[in-house]
């Protein structure tokens, strides 16, 4: 008997984190589509396909619950993306790649940063501020390289302030959603590269 605790506590625990991410995806679809003032605790439980009583176990309130499921996305987002580092090769590559870093992110998260960038959500600002701080780390990291390999034709800290603008998620909202669209992120690249780049 004392042998099947800990399997039972895993299958426990993992069935809790099932229902915790399908309460997560369920809020953050409803606030996508209502908003934090029309969302409803119920339709998220509906959506989620668990009882109203399970969601109030996870959160007790709506801001709770709209909190959490936020925080948890950009935590998992964060834990993705702060493992970057630059390519060990020729400037146009460093910044290739991180301009498909940065589109990865928003077509995976696109939900999540939309809400953020819209505004509304209780406490979204800090998470949005949040991982604009992670943004900006992969940023400083690809410009170092830069500045490494002598292929910066601007000082570090304005080669970041511009990739930094350049790059930001409402850029690329407008972007992915304007006249470029697919393109968008080809053109941002060769942006990138014109101004922050030695010429060849």
């Amino acid at each position: 008997m004392t042998a099947m605790r800990p399997y039972v506590q895993s299958a426990r625990a993992e069935a809790r984190e099932r229902t915790a991410a399908a309460i997560e995806r369920a809020t953050l679809r409803e606030l996508r589509v209502a908003g934090f003032s029309g969302l409803r605790v119920s339709d998220v439980a509906r959506r989620a396909g668990v009882a109203l009583r399970t969601v109030y176990l996870h959160a007790p309130t709506k801001q709770d619950l709209v909190t959490s499921a936020l925080r948890r996305r950009a935590a998992a987002l964060t834990r993705r993306v702060e493992r970057w580092r630059p390519p060990l090769a020729g400037g146009a590559q460093v910044l290739d790649d991180l301009v498909a870093l940065h589109e990865r992110t928003y077509r995976t998260e696109r939900q999540l940063l939309e809400i953020l960038v819209d505004g509304g959500a209780p406490t979204g600002g800090d998470v949005l501020r949040s991982l604009d701080r992670v943004r900006l780390t992969l940023i400083e990291r690809a410009v170092a390289e830069l500045a490494r390999i002598g292929a910066l034709r601007l000082r570090a800290e304005d080669a970041t302030g511009l990739a930094h603008a350049m790059l930001a998620y409402p850029t690329w909202r407008t972007a992915l959603t304007g006249p470029a669209r697919r393109r968008a992120p080809r053109l941002i690249a060769d942006a990138l590269r014109a101004t922050l780049l030695r010429s060849a």
